[in-house]
C-alpha cells in the first residue's frame, strides 16, 4: 500500500480504502470495520463521548486530504532524480491558497454531524478563552450545552453556529503559478 503512494499524481479510491483500513487497525486491534467514520463513532459511544477529538481517528475526510498530501510529496520525490520533472500544482492535493500564499487544507466539511456538534459542550465557569476553551480550541463556537451561557464564542447568528471552519475549494492553480514563476 506505502509503495503505491506517489505512483500517480491522482490518490486512487482504492489507495484511499486501503489506508483507511490500516488507519482503522492503528486505533483498533479488531475494528470489526474499515470504515474510519464508522470507527470514530464506536469508539465515542464506547467512551460514552468521554474522550478527546485526538483520542479518536481522523474522520474520512482528514484523512483523505492528509494522504493527497502524502501522496503529493511521494510523487514529487519519485521524480526527484529527473532533470525537469512535470510536477502540477498542489492546490487540491491537500492544499489551498489562502491571501496568495500556499497553506495546508486541513479539512473540507464539518468535523462531525451538525447534532454531535450542538451537544458539544465546553465546561469553562468564568470566561471562554484559550487555552482553556475547549470549544475555542478546536475551532468551534459555544453552544446552548455550554456551562457559561454569557460567554463571547457564542454564534451571531444562525449561520455561524457550528463551526468557523472556512472552505476554501475555490482555490486556483493560477494563484500557486504566479507566485512560484518570481
Amino acid at each position: 500500500m506505502f509503495q503505491q503512494l506517489g505512483m500517480e499524481w491522482n490518490l486512487s479510491d482504492d489507495l484511499h480504502h486501503s489506508l483507511q483500513k490500516f488507519t482503522c487497525t492503528m486505533y483498533c486491534s479488531t475494528p470489526g470495520t474499515s470504515d474510519i467514520n464508522e470507527l470514530r463513532y464506536r469508539l465515542f459511544c464506547l467512551k460514552r463521548g468521554d474522550v478527546e477529538s485526538n483520542q479518536l481517528p481522523p474522520c474520512n475526510d482528514t484523512l483523505r486530504k492528509h494522504s493527497l498530501q502524502a501522496n503529493y510529496q511521494a510523487a514529487v520525490w519519485r521524480r526527484s532524480l529527473q532533470r525537469c520533472p512535470d510536477i502540477p500544482s498542489p492546490v487540491g492535493s491537500g492544499w489551498c491558497t489562502e491571501d496568495g500564499k500556499l497553506v495546508i487544507d486541513w479539512m473540507g466539511g464539518q468535523p462531525s454531524p451538525q447534532a454531535v456538534l450542538e451537544l458539544l459542550s465546553c465546561q469553562c465557569s468564568r470566561s471562554c478563552k484559550l487555552p482553556s476553551c475547549s470549544c475555542i480550541v478546536n475551532g468551534l463556537k459555544c453552544t446552548d450545552m455550554c456551562r457559561l451561557q454569557d460567554c463571547t464564542n457564542k454564534p451571531e447568528d444562525d449561520n455561524d453556529a457550528v463551526s468557523v471552519y472556512g472552505d476554501d475549494d475555490d482555490a486556483e492553480d493560477s494563484d500557486w503559478l504566479e507566485s512560484h514563476e518570481q
